[in-house]
């Protein structure tokens, strides 16, 4: 099942519609918080850059159920088998409204999810900034 998953999320781009509100991670908990203290992620035996310091961008949409929805990974880098973990990431997530979301209306959103970081803040900053999609959300709908 994790591995029909992945391959669905990596399709060209899901559809989500002009009419959801489209929300910067950076204002998501003022509509949707996450619930997970832990997230169940698939992780691969062997792969592709599984060990270096990567990021990796995924849009989704949050639906009314505080479920995660249409689940694209954008920018992996870099480019690896690290992509299949971070779509599984991102379907494990919940979420409960926000302060401003009393109506538990839709968003749809993205995540930078970092791996193997170094200790250095500098250099952990500098690899996850690589992943900002920076025309979101005109490009990704």
């Amino acid at each position: 099942m994790g591995a029909i998953f992945a391959c669905a999320a990596f399709a060209a781009g899901a559809a989500v519609g002009p009419n959801v509100r489209a929300v910067p991670p950076d204002q998501l908990p003022n509509y949707w918080v996450m619930t997970n203290t832990s997230l169940n992620v698939d992780v691969p035996n062997s792969g592709v850059n599984l060990s270096k310091p990567t990021c990796a961008a995924v849009t989704y949409m949050i639906g009314s159920d505080g479920m995660t929805h249409d689940i694209v990974v954008r920018e992996t880098i870099p480019a690896g088998d690290l992509k299949s973990v971070a779509a599984s990431a991102v379907k494990d997530m919940h979420y409960v409204p926000g302060a401003n979301n009393a109506a538990r209306q839709p968003v749809f959103t993205y995540i930078i999810i970092p791996f193997n970081l170094p200790a250095d803040p500098a250099t952990r900053k500098k690899i996850a900034d690589a992943c900002t999609l920076k025309d979101f959300p005109k490009a990704y709908r």
